[in-house]
C-alpha cells in the first residue's frame, strides 16, 4: 500500500527541519555550514507572527513548536497538491 504524498510531506518537512537544527548546532561557528543557507527561510514564519502580534511571552516560549507545526502544514499542503495533480494525470 502506497503512503499518500500528503502524509509523506507532513512527516518529511518537520524531520528535515529538525535535521537542519541539528546540523546548525553541530557546525563550528568559524566556518560556513550547509544549514546556514536554510536557516533564514526556516524562521520566516516567526517574522510574520511577531509582525502581527509583537513580542509576546507566550509566543516566544513556543517558537520551536510553532515552526515545526508551520512547516508540517506546508509539507501537508504541498503533498496534497501533488496527490491531486497525480490523480488528475492518471485519469
Amino acid at each position: 500500500m502506497k503512503v499518500p504524498y500528503s502524509l509523506q510531506g507532513l512527516l518529511f518537512a518537520p524531520v528535515f527541519l529538525v535535521l537542519l537544527f541539528v546540523l546548525k548546532i553541530t557546525c563550528p561557528s568559524s566556518s560556513g555550514c550547509f544549514a546556514d543557507v536554510f536557516s533564514a527561510p526556516a524562521f520566516i514564519p516567526l517574522a510574520s507572527v511577531y509582525k502581527m502580534f509583537g513580542p509576546v511571552e507566550a509566543i516566544s516560549a513556543h517558537e520551536p513548536i510553532f515552526i515545526l507545526g508551520y512547516w508540517a502544514l506546508v509539507g501537508l499542503l504541498v503533498g496534497l497538491c501533488f496527490d491531486i495533480w497525480r490523480k488528475g494525470a492518471r485519469e
